[in-house]
């Protein structure tokens, strides 16, 4: 009798770094496609091959599009289309030399009174994708939980949209899966925080921030739900995926650490710390839980190195033509290295579940275009 599973999915947050997530997956599904003798490997539902969905930021972009059955081609047009709309304020692109932090400091300047962003063509994005629907609705309709996680800005507390995939989740049956994304993705600086009325009535606004702030890589949120959710005799197997980002690496002088507003670019170097540090110290995190439990299979896609000169196009809001270029190429190089790695490397219970997780995927139906 073959073992029960319960199969999670789980999406790092990263800006229009988003790009790098949807394409290193459409790119994964259609090379194990074909690997596995599945012709239909255009325009798959890889999303039904997942109990649960968890994404933080962009990972909530990606994440909330797959639970709704949207195909990742369609992801990555978004992206590529939309980006230079979405940041239509980046922070300039840095190669090194004063001239670039002349530009960046009068960047911080002139957004110093208001986000950089307005939420407006992202909005509109969205709703392309995923329309009215709600996270009921989702559930309703696929079957698949989805959680994302943000913060509530005005408590300073974390909270995490989820679909009713439990009796007693119930709070956030009526949020649009739009606002659901647009709360996760609001991070401080980039974007304004962003206000939902209360869909249940009682006139109420929630006011919502970046989850990244606390989960930028939200396995541990999905380890834990599946602990839950999943199943008492099933095998809980997780895939998780970044977003192609490489940590900073900074040669401090005593000069530089006193630094002030200007040497931490008005608040944007404190976030991307923040987030990078909280991704990196969760894979490590996720990894201990895994063993102690003994019913989890984790395995995280990798990341191709990032070259010299490609460093400055990772920012989380440089969503130019270029940019957008430079992270494709990325994601094409970790494919090349996840399907070596997923089908000629030592055999493991982590590979074999990653590769299955890719195989024999089913055509996209039922959506309005």
């Amino acid at each position: 009798m073959a073992e029960k599973t319960f199969r999670v999915l789980s999406l790092d947050g990263g800006g229009v770094r988003g790009i790098y997530t949807a394409s290193l997956l459409q790119q994964l599904a259609l090379r194990i496609g074909r690997f596995s003798g599945n012709d239909a490997v255009s325009r798959v539902d890889l999303g039904a091959k997942f109990d649960l969905i968890v994404g933080t930021s962009t990972g909530s972009i990606v994440g909330a599009a797959l639970a709704a059955g949207v195909p990742l081609e369609d992801v990555v047009d978004l992206y590529r289309t939309r980006s230079k709309y979405i940041f239509h304020s980046p922070q300039p692109i840095q190669r090194g030399g004063f001239l670039d932090k002349f530009r960046v400091g009068i960047w911080a300047l002139r957004h110093g009174p208001r986000a950089a962003n307005q939420p407006a063509a992202l909005s509109e994005a969205l709703q392309f994708i995923l329309g009215d629907e709600t996270m009921e609705q989702l559930y309703r309709r696929r079957g698949i939980a989805l959680c994302v996680p943000t913060v509530d800005a005005t408590t300073n507390r974390a909270w995490v949209f989820k679909t009713p995939h439990l009796q007693r989740l119930t709070r956030d049956n009526a949020y649009q899966l739009v606002d659901v994304c647009l709360a996760s993705a609001a991070a401080p600086i980039y974007f304004p925080v962003h206000g939902v009325k209360d869909p249940d009535g009682g006139g109420q606004t929630h006011w919502f921030v970046d989850g990244g702030l606390w989960a930028n890589n939200p396995v541990l949120v999905g380890i834990v739900e599946a602990l839950e959710v999943a199943p008492p005799d099933a095998r809980i197997e997780v895939l998780s995926v970044g977003t192609g980002g490489a940590p900073k690496s900074n040669l401090l002088t005593p000069k530089q650490a006193n630094r002030g507003t200007f040497g931490w670019k008005g608040g944007v170097d404190i976030v991307s710390m923040s987030l990078e540090s909280q991704a990196t110290v969760t894979a490590y995190l996720a990894k201990q839980l895994v063993v102690s439990t003994g019913r989890v299979t984790l395995h995280r896609l990798q990341d191709s190195p990032v070259a010299p000169e490609e460093a400055g196009y990772l920012g989380l809001d440089t969503g130019t033509e270029e940019a957008i270029a430079h992270m494709e190429k990325r994601a094409s190089r970790s494919t090349d290295i996840n399907f070596s790695d997923l089908t000629s490397g030592v055999d493991s219970a982590e590979r074999r579940m990653a590769l299955d997780m890719f195989s024999n995927l089913t055509p996209v139906t039922g959506r309005q275009e």
